[in-house]
């Protein structure tokens, strides 16, 4: 996580900063996720206990992704941006959700992270190694 009591933090990046902190807080989704998961195929008694701690780091990763969940849901034709409301709906939802749905929340924080090359590793662009000719007149050399 980020030291906010360092000096440095005042001379970086805001955005690196937000960065970081949505990095670290999908890492403790991921992370609970695999514990979840883990008391789940044992059979294990604090399953349930784990399933309420994964509902909190899943809202509180909303609550930090809501502006930029909310623009990546929201189309043009929707003048009340049922996307995003139906999403907001099953975050907040203080009541029972589904294993499956739990899940699929998560998917579409992380394609949302996806699109804005946050979690994004492979960008490495192909290279034709048989044709270095091909390459270099695309560059204009």
């Amino acid at each position: 996580m980020v030291d906010f009591n360092s000096g440095d933090v005042f001379t970086s990046n805001k955005g690196f900063i937000l960065e970081l902190v949505v990095l670290g807080r999908r890492d403790e989704l991921l992370n609970t996720f695999q514990i979840w998961r883990e008391q789940k195929l044992s059979n294990s008694s604090k399953e349930e206990s784990t399933k309420f701690k994964l509902r909190a780091v899943l809202f509180t990763l909303f609550l930090e992704l809501d502006r930029a969940i909310y623009r990546k849901l929201k189309t043009p034709d929707e003048a009340d941006n049922v996307k995003y409301e139906e999403y907001k709906k099953k975050v907040l939802d203080i009541k029972d959700i589904e294993d499956g749905e739990l899940i699929e929340l998560f998917f579409v924080i992380n394609n949302i992270l996806d699109g804005l090359n946050l979690i994004k590793i492979d960008t490495k662009r192909k290279y034709d190694t048989t044709n270095a000719e091909t390459e270099n007149e695309e560059k204009g050399l």
